[in-house]
């Protein structure tokens, strides 16, 4: 952290911008190299909105990552408000001279890092070990200079500085029953030779400011404010010798054209092996020669980031005549096997544990094959393959199997199957094994199209009572296989998946049903169309999210396994099961719905959020032959619910209930859904 502030103040921030500009910084978002979603692509969501824990897997070997963040978000944080000084590669020549000191990992040595990129050497400066990925520059490997020394005041002195003020941040010695675990011993283990050089370096500092930071580490970025009071309370203790030593420097105004529009006269790339030229600037979506604005760049390294083919990805604007040329550099990840775990509870699927294996590159470059295995509950598939070509039409494959068990009243079996059961509820067996073969085009970033041909095979049946024709057998709903047509429109630029604060959602679908194994000769062809729109806004830490849903069969389907049932919370999308509060899974059917929902969002503190939401929905056979169709809603239920966003996915529990029943519903959904 000092070399970035040194840097920044070198480069011409006062400490009043540099306040602002740590005030308004979300730092959490900038070391978990957090990448907007808006930058993903449909493939990325996915897998981001699936995956708890992504591994590299190379030679049949498991590898832990080098660090928990790339340091990428930190570089373009870096960049962006570097740019006015972006020309000057000599560290001298800033507004005020700087230098930083880093270490080379390799040989242990220190590195003094007066030239060359000035954000791409304070990224390596900073680069704390585990927490950030060390960086390459000049063919050598360097993390944070604190690991070799923390306090370089004899670099100073050797560049001839005659006042220096040190501000001493480096922690005490603990106590025996301060250190609890591994962490605390190897801190102390650490700080035992910093702590005995500062003896030393202390006499030699001519005004030494220690500010008290006993109760924060060297990560506590979301406590900055309170760092910084801190060390003003140190500084104020000291302001007579500062006042002393004062220049009356005036810095030069800095223009920052991190906010402006630039002219961009050209593109080059540079480090680039295994993916083209096409496929980086594609993803960049930067054209030359154009006028961009500032923030197109920072969009386009998100862009090329969120596709994990690149370790780290540099940047610099170099001055030319008519405007600035963009050079990037990207350093391309050899990783192309991933091992990938989840984990999941819902009230329909209960308990899964998911294994997915994944490798890039099978057959061509951007292509990906991808499996998951998830055992709990209900044993599950998910098989995709899929070539990836962006605003191009790509192709792909997919196979997957789901199973669920549900006890069910027999008088809503009845009523949906014309079937007299003579038991108050059954347990209803579900089994769906679906097999697409598809094609997909991006036209932007949030609209994609998609057209294939479907296999769908339904076997749904209950062991509670038998069959009336044959009664030593199960009797059974459905055992079929449907040949179907399908087409796919998404609109999708939510913000957050699971709690938005902005964006859209629509969501259409549209099967035309061919053939029925079971019935042959006697099928009608049939189409079930469905669209879902979803509209997010805040106010604050307020948030609205607005929900309305309309499902249609059209013809004659062979029976009603695949019409819309309406009922609970948090668990994958299955067919045309859709959530509904207030009622159980599988509680409300029809060949027809109509759906509204609205729900009230509240982030009472970091990642914590409570809402409220109420939902209407009319479903029936052929819903809009009646005249009431629209007039009242027949069903409604609302909830109350606390949420968290985890590592693993969003951690909610919802209170359920509608006048229309006696009985309440909870419904807990634990990780991301899968």
């Amino acid at each position: 952290m000092g070399a970035i502030i040194g840097s920044l103040y070198a480069s011409g921030y006062s400490g009043k911008q540099l306040d602002s500009i740590f005030y308004a910084t979300d730092f959490d978002k900038i070391i978990s190299d957090d990448i907007p979603r808006r930058a993903e692509t449909f493939y990325e969501r996915k897998d981001r909105e699936r995956y708890a824990v992504t591994l590299p897997f190379k030679d049949f070997q498991v590898s832990l990552p080098s660090s928990l963040s790339k340091g990428q978000n930190i570089y373009n944080f870096l960049s962006k408000l570097m740019g006015p000084v972006n020309q000057i590669d000599d560290f001298s020549k800033l507004p005020i001279p700087f230098f930083c000191i880093a270490t080379n990992i390799v040989t242990g040595e220190e590195v003094v890092l007066d030239k060359g990129s000035l954000p791409k050497a304070v990224n390596a400066s900073g680069a704390l070990p585990s927490l950030f990925a060390p960086v390459q520059i000049d063919n050598m490997l360097l993390i944070d200079g604190g690991v070799i020394d923390n306090y370089p005041i004899e670099k100073l002195r050797e560049k001839g500085m005659d006042i220096i003020i040190g501000v001493d941040v480096q922690d005490d010695k603990k106590e025996e029953e301060e250190l609890q675990n591994a962490l605390d011993i190897l801190s102390q283990i650490n700080n035992f030779r910093t702590i005995s050089d500062m003896e030393i370096k202390r006499p030699k500092t001519d005004i030494y400011i220690q500010p008290d930071i006993e109760q924060f580490t060297v990560i506590s970025f979301d406590e900055g404010q309170a760092i910084i009071t801190k060390g003003k309370e140190a500084s104020l203790q000291k302001i007579d010798d500062l006042l002393k030593v004062a220049t009356g420097y005036k810095r030069p105004d800095l223009k920052n054209i991190a906010s402006d529009s630039l002219y961009l006269t050209r593109i080059e790339i540079k480090g680039n092996k295994q993916y083209s030229r096409a496929f980086i600037s594609g993803r960049f979506k930067l054209n030359a020669p154009e006028m961009i604005a500032y923030d197109d760049i920072s969009n386009g390294i998100n862009n090329l980031q969120a596709t994990n083919n690149f370790k780290k990805i540099n940047y610099s604007l170099v001055p030319e005549l008519l405007g600035y040329a963009l050079e990037i550099e990207v350093v391309e990840s050899d990783v192309r096997n991933y091992l990938r775990l989840g984990i999941h509870y819902d009230e329909l699927l209960r308990s899964s544990a998911l294994i997915n294996l994944s490798r890039k590159g099978v057959l061509v470059s951007n292509d990906v094959i991808s499996a998951d295995v998830i055992v709990g509950d209900n044993i599950r598939y998910n098989l995709d393959y899929y070539i990836d070509k962006g605003r191009y039409w790509s192709i792909g494959v997919n196979s997957n199997y789901v199973q669920f068990d549900q006890d069910i009243q027999a008088d809503f079996v009845a009523d949906v199957d014309n079937t007299n059961l003579g038991v108050n509820s059954i347990e209803v067996k579900y089994k769906d094994w679906t097999n697409q073969v598809f094609m997909r085009s991006r036209f932007n970033k949030n609209l994609y199209l998609t057209a294939g041909l479907e296999f769908k095979y339904l076997d749904i049946f209950t062991s509670t009572i038998s069959d009336p024709n044959r009664p030593n057998e199960d009797l059974t709903f459905d055992d079929s296989l449907y040949t179907s047509l399908y087409g796919e429109i998404l609109v999708d630029s939510m913000d957050n998946m699971f709690f938005p604060n902005e964006g859209w959602r629509i969501n259409g679908d549209f099967h035309v049903y061919l053939a029925n194994s079971e019935q042959q000769e006697n099928f009608s062809s049939f189409s079930i169309a469905q669209l879902q729109v979803q509209r997010a806004f805040s106010f604050d830490k307020l948030s609205f999210i607005g929900d309305a849903q309309v499902g249609i069969a059209i013809g004659n389907p062979a029976n009603s396994s695949l019409d819309f049932f309406l009922g609970g919370y948090g668990s994958r999308p299955i067919n045309n099961f859709v959530s509904f509060y207030g009622y159980d899974f599988v509680s409300i059917s029809g060949d027809t719905m109509i759906k509204f929902g609205i729900t009230a969002d509240y982030e009472i503190f970091k990642k914590n959020h409570i809402n409220f939401t109420a939902n209407y929905a009319n479903v029936d056979d052929e819903l809009f032959e009646q005249d009431d169709w629209f007039s009242q809603a027949r069903y409604t239920g609302y909830a109350i619910g606390y949420g968290i966003e985890t590592f693993l996915g969003p951690i909610e529990i919802k209170y359920s209930f509608s006048p229309q029943l006696d009985d309440d519903q909870f419904f807990v959904s634990l990780g991301y859904r899968f």
